[in-house]
């Protein structure tokens, strides 16, 4: 190899790396310090250990299509999003057992599932029990106090429904506003203080 030809190989990886190293910088922060994204990370950490921590809330104008989530949940009852059309907004968890972070967030989603039911806001909680049996998933709700109900996702198929939005591994959380359109998103852990922030923020919109 010529003098030439790798002093361009150089520099050709050094402008890869900065392109990546921009990349990151770019996903990892917020052009508001006021989002609740910031307000979260400007905290101790907690609910960021898994995913990457990103959360957005979608504008009104720039929100896609209404979505139509159905399924079986674990204790055998019939559900859609449809159901809530109109009246109620949809917080959906995607979890599975076999997540541990999962486990480590059921704490405060319980904790705000019990609270906007005491304030009788219209307010629906489902999650989406990912890739695993019925049977461990049951299991996973009993030991854990699960309150909401779950669908069965065996087949990991139902978060097609989200399209390009769907998210891509748990723990993500997604609430679905009024006209059953994706109004806000988490990815990783979240916390019940940023939860109960984005559920009043897309109860406002």
């Amino acid at each position: 190899m010529t003098r030439h030809t790798t002093r361009y190989a150089v520099i050709r990886a050094g402008i890869a790396l900065a392109s990546c190293v921009a990349l990151l910088t770019i996903g990892g922060c917020s052009s508001d310090p006021n989002s609740i994204a910031e307000q979260a990370k400007r905290g101790d950490q907690k609910g960021y250990i898994a995913g990457n921590g990103a959360i957005e809330q979608i504008p009104v104008a720039k929100r896609l299509k209404p979505i139509t989530l159905e399924g079986t949940t674990l204790d055998g009852t019939e559900w859609s999003s449809t159901s809530a059309r109109g009246k109620d907004i949809v917080v959906i968890n995607l979890w599975g057992s076999w997540c541990p972070p999962c486990i480590e967030e059921v704490p405060d989603l319980e904790k705000v599932w019990t609270e906007v039911q005491a304030a009788k806001k219209p307010v629906q909680f489902m999650g989406i029990d990912f890739r695993e049996s019925p049977e461990r998933g049951r299991a996973f709700v009993a030991t854990q106090n699960m309150t909401y109900p779950s669908l069965s996702d065996e087949s990991g198929v139902l978060i097609l429904a989200f399209g390009r939005q769907a998210p891509t591994s748990p723990p993500s959380t997604l609430i679905l506003d009024r006209d059953g359109r994706v109004a806000a998103r988490a990815s990783g852990v979240v916390s019940a203080a940023t939860l109960r922030g984005l559920i009043d923020d897309v109860l406002k919109s």
